[in-house]
């Protein structure tokens, strides 16, 4: 369990992360995608639940006041678990999920190359089978500096990233430091390792690039059931919890200037998918081996 517990821990500072972690602040500009569309399909032979992902966002245009600059994002991720013939009780067959987020990112210039930064993330999960209630809504957030650190090449650069966030991971919400470093290498290679993203690019030319990148898909889902459903006295199941960590590459194909497609193949080193009940104790789990996850999108960046 210990072993476990340091895999998972490692990914979320190397990995870009899905689900309650909204927000894609920490990669460079020239990555930046004003909006996508991802979806990954189950491929693999799993007989407890097949499992399935169509992941959006959508960013608009920064607003600027003298120093200050706002910075709105939107996304839905819609999680699809279907399970098989020995499900627990308490679960149907079908199990659908949503996660509607907004992040809204203050950034105060300093200097040239100092900046103080805020950043806000509500989101709303749950599952289209039960009504909304009020502690579906939660509010992340990360308060950190940011310092450019320039070189002789105007096209090699690199910014640091640090402070501290309250963030939902693995089902608890807790208090992180966050370090973030990106960098751009002679117009070809840029980077970015820390929370929530961690990717290697190499751009061959307006076309083609090709990523290594590392992915965090993680949910918490509110339930209210009773783990025998013919005792409703008996111990509730009060959520699901969801986290698949892997490593993988990533091709981008650029139809135009700003439109492109992308193709992810990426392989799980850790996985979870568990409830729990109010005082967060494990109740059940399902044995989850490693998988392969196969991942396909559009998306527009006018910042290439």
């Amino acid at each position: 369990m210990f072993r476990k517990k340091i895999v998972i821990i490692a990914v979320f500072l190397l990995g870009k992360t899905y689900g309650q972690v909204t927000g894609d602040v920490f990669v460079l500009n020239r990555d930046r995608d004003l909006f996508y569309a991802h979806y990954t399909p189950d491929i693999s032979d799993n007989s407890s639940f097949d499992y399935q992902r169509l992941s959006g966002k959508l960013g608009f245009t920064p607003i600027f006041f003298n120093k200050l600059a706002f910075y709105n994002t939107i996304g839905m991720d819609y999680h699809s678990i279907k399970h098989g013939e020995n499900k627990p009780l308490f679960l149907r067959k079908n199990e659908d999920y949503y996660n509607v987020n907004y992040s809204l990112l203050a950034k105060y210039r300093i200097t040239r190359n100092w900046s103080v930064n805020a950043l806000i993330m509500p989101h709303l999960i749950g599952s289209f089978n039960d009504d909304i209630k009020s502690n579906d809504f939660k509010i992340n957030g990360i308060l950190f500096a940011e310092k450019r650190f320039n070189t002789k090449n105007r096209n090699t650069y690199y910014i640091l990233s640090f402070g501290v966030g309250y963030l939902t991971l693995s089902g608890e919400t807790t208090i992180n430091p966050v370090v973030n470093i990106m960098g751009n290498i002679n117009n070809k290679v840029s980077f970015a390792v820390g929370l929530p993203s961690t990717y290697v690019k190499y751009d061959f030319n307006n076309k083609h690039s090709v990523k290594l990148v590392g992915d965090l898909n993680d949910f918490t889902v509110r339930m209210d059931k009773p783990i025998l459903p013919s005792i409703p006295e008996g111990t509730n199941v009060k959520r699901s919890v969801f986290t698949t960590a892997s490593v993988g590459i990533e091709y981008n194909y650029w139809l135009t200037k700003t439109i492109g497609v992308m193709v992810r193949g990426t392989r799980s080193v850790f996985e979870k998918y568990e409830f729990q009940d109010s005082e967060d104790e494990y109740l059940f789990g399902f044995d989850v081996p490693s998988k392969l996850y196969l991942s396909v999108g559009v998306k527009i960046n006018p910042f290439r």
